[in-house]
Order: C-alpha cells, then structure tokens, then sequence
C-alpha cells in the first residue's frame, strides 16, 4: 500500500523544551500522530507507558533489533531509544501525518537511508539559557548534566542535517511556528489530493496530454 502520510522529524538538545513543545502541539493539531519510542532507561515522575515511552528492558530492546522492527534506534547517553517501524508505516498508509522525537543520531540515520521525511531542529535562545532550564529540571546528577552539555553542543553543530531551525525562545511562539511549518507541508503540490471527481479528472486529463 502506498505510504502518503507526511513524517516530520524533530530535534533538539537535551533541556531545550521539545517535550512542553510537543505537548502543547497536540491539543492544537489533535489529527496529528505522535511516534511513541522504545526505550531502556527507566521512568521519570511524571512519564506514563505507552504514552510517554514504551519502557523495556536492554534484552527486549535487542530482539526487537534483531527482527527489524526499528526505523531507527541509537544508544543515547548510555540508552538505546528506538522507532517502531510498523507503527509510523500504520499512520502514513492512513495518510496521518506523525511527528517523531530523534535525537541528531537518529535523525542522521534516516538521512542516510534518504527516508522521506520532514527534518527540523529546535535550539535554545543560548547556551548559558540550556544550562539554566538543565539545572531546573533537576533531574542529572553533575557528571551527567556535564555530559549533556557537552551533546548538546555537539548536536547543534549538526544544523546541516535539518530542513527548519526553530529557537525556543518562548513556548507559544514556538509552537505556532512548528504549527506553521506543519500546515505549509501538507500544502506541497506532490501531496495534493483533489477534493472532487471533476478537479481529480481535469488534472488527471491535464497530465496525460
């Protein structure tokens, strides 16, 4: 079956604000899917399975590598997180578009497939900004928080690898901005889907002669 869905791809540092991001997304666009990853790190307060994350275990995690259930997977600050194939295939064959949350690793190796997607990137408005809200969420011990400073620089070298470069430099605008580039998307020519029969003839005539 054909595939038709649009996949848009979103990126950001780790404390950059993605997860309020995509929150507030989905009470706008409520017809937009949300890929839920796999993961082998544990819960945080507040996280829900199967909305949040599927949460397995490091063996379970590997079969589903060896049956190639994974678009993508990538082992990220000494976890793996995967992408369920089948379920992005499922929302695209109903022509629903997704959105997935990857990190630069993730999103690098769709890159290299050439996998038809959408690929942005959100960054913090600076660094010592991605310092302070790391430091609030307070969730990192210091080593940790070190190391993801450090990815996170990493990772906006990375720019090159994306589409649209968002700064989230307030939650609101920032998400009328994704919104934005969502619905400018679902408006390319090669996505068009003729409302009636007659427009659907016309073009169809138009292309044949």
């Amino acid at each position: 079956m054909e595939l038709n869905g649009i996949v848009f791809i979103l990126s950001a540092p780790s404390g950059t604000g993605k997860t309020t991001v995509c929150k507030m997304l989905k009470q706008e666009l409520p017809e937009l899917k949300f890929s839920v990853s796999h993961t082998t790190r544990e819960a945080r307060d507040g996280e829900t399975e199967g909305v949040d994350y599927y949460f397995i275990s490091q063996t379970d995690f590997e079969k589903k590598i060896g049956r190639g259930e994974f678009l993508e997977w990538a082992k990220v600050h000494k976890h793996c997180y995967g992408t369920a194939l089948a379920t992005v295939n499922h929302h695209r064959q109903k022509r629903e578009d997704v959105l997935i949350e990857l990190d630069v690793q993730g999103a690098k190796t769709l890159r290299d497939m050439c996998y038809k997607a959408v690929f942005i990137f959100m960054l913090p408005p600076s660094l010592e900004e991605l310092e302070a809200r790391l430091k609030k969420r307070n969730t990192e011990s210091k080593n940790t928080f070190k190391e993801r400073i450090e990815v996170g620089k990493t990772e906006i070298k990375q720019l090159a690898l994306y589409d649209y470069i968002l700064t989230n430099s307030d939650l609101g605008e920032t998400t009328e901005n994704l919104i934005s580039i969502i619905k400018a998307e679902r408006c390319r020519k090669e996505l068009y889907q003729p409302p009636s029969p007659d427009l659907g003839n016309l073009l169809c005539n138009k292309v044949n002669t």
